[in-house]
């Protein structure tokens, strides 16, 4: 699972874990490239990712984003409104994302990269990040939306030129074996088949 909030923190590391989509309708993404299976973005490009999520808030005056895979695992959260509802945010905004594709295909079209929604108070711009991530900015009525695109814009070339290091990085890196999940699966095994007359 990966920590939103790791380029914040020294020596931190996030990693991604994804799997692969399994009788997806046609249409939606392929699977995942191998290397991305289990992704770890460490300290350098976790925080290069962080500042640039923090210049696009700043600079559009945005009240929050994230930059987050197609499967709802958000990468880097910026901005204090919203941050108990982050996960479930990043989940509905990768899955309306994935209804965006679909939408796409039935029109012809190769793929619909930006999605608005926009309510009377607050509005959330999402544009794809190359071919696996999405970048998704949270802001009022007072932003100015022409202003979101641009700026946005300009990020996502950065973070396509970082991820696509981090993706680099990572091909030559041996998978390991999650130590906390083994020993959580063996604690909930015992506890399932503890012998309660013990």
């Amino acid at each position: 699972m990966t920590d939103p909030i790791a380029g914040n923190r020294p020596g931190a590391m996030s990693r991604q874990i994804r799997q692969p989509p399994n009788g997806r309708p046609p249409g939606h993404a392929p699977a995942f490239d191998p290397n991305l299976s289990q992704m770890v973005i460490d300290e350098p490009i976790s925080a290069a990712i962080t500042g640039v999520l923090h210049a696009l808030i700043r600079d559009s005056h945005a009240s929050s984003g994230m930059v987050l895979d197609r499967a709802g695992q958000i990468i880097v959260w910026q901005g204090d409104v919203y941050r108990d509802d982050m996960m479930m945010l990043g989940a509905l905004i990768a899955g309306t994302y994935a209804s965006t594709r679909e939408m796409a295909r039935i029109l012809r079209e190769d793929n619909f990269r930006m999605l608005l929604q926009e309510g009377a108070k607050e509005k959330i711009f999402t544009e794809a990040v190359g071919n696996h991530w999405l970048i998704s900015v949270i802001f009022d009525r007072h932003t100015h939306l022409g202003l979101v695109k641009v700026l946005c814009g300009r990020a996502t070339n950065d973070l396509i030129a970082i991820l696509a290091r981090a993706v680099e990085s990572n091909k030559g890196r041996p998978r390991t074996f999650d130590a906390g999940l083994a020993r959580v699966t063996k604690d909930t095994i015992d506890l399932i088949f503890r012998d309660d007359k013990a």
